[in-house]
């Protein structure tokens, strides 16, 4: 069985210091967003087997906020193909890996664009937004359109001034 995790970065700045959008951080309201997620995550015994993350700032950050609250054993690779990626680069990325539960920290329109491909639904991730889809295949090559199931839907709902 195959596991995969789809997670969109948390609440970020509109823009940033340098004025380019790969180095925007995330708002407060985003590390309270990454930090009750990875609250969920723990009481659901989420594994979170490989890590892809996008490059940039945010995904990094919510990920360090992940990892540091629950999974100090799993490390992430830090990947620029996955920065505003389409969901076909997605894929490749993932069909390159060969363990059997994958998380990806992304970005819209991108990481909803995959879920709702592989899931046959359609799946708008919000910030910090996770969706976990199964499959019964034995290798990520064998993915197409519907293939994946959808087993849990969550994003923290965070008020915030």
């Amino acid at each position: 069985m195959l596991k995969l995790n789809l997670i969109r970065h948390a609440k970020t700045n509109q823009e940033s210091p340098t004025g380019r959008d790969f180095d925007r951080e995330l708002l407060a309201k985003g590390i309270v967003q990454a930090n009750m997620l990875a609250v969920y995550l723990d009481s659901k015994h989420i594994d979170l087997g490989t890590v892809l993350c996008s490059g940039a700032k945010r995904t990094r950050q919510t990920w360090q906020i992940l990892e540091q609250q629950l999974f100090p054993k799993n490390k992430a690779t830090y990947t620029d193909d996955l920065y505003l990626a389409i969901y076909p680069i997605m894929m490749s990325c993932i069909q390159e890996q060969t363990t059997k539960t994958i998380t990806v920290i992304g970005h819209n329109e991108g990481i909803s664009e995959l879920a709702s491909y592989l899931s046959g639904k359609d799946i708008h991730l919000k910030t910090c937004g996770f969706v976990q889809l199964v499959s019964n295949f034995d290798n990520w090559e064998e993915l197409i359109r519907d293939s994946m199931e959808l087993v849990d839907q969550y994003r923290p709902e965070v008020v915030y001034p």
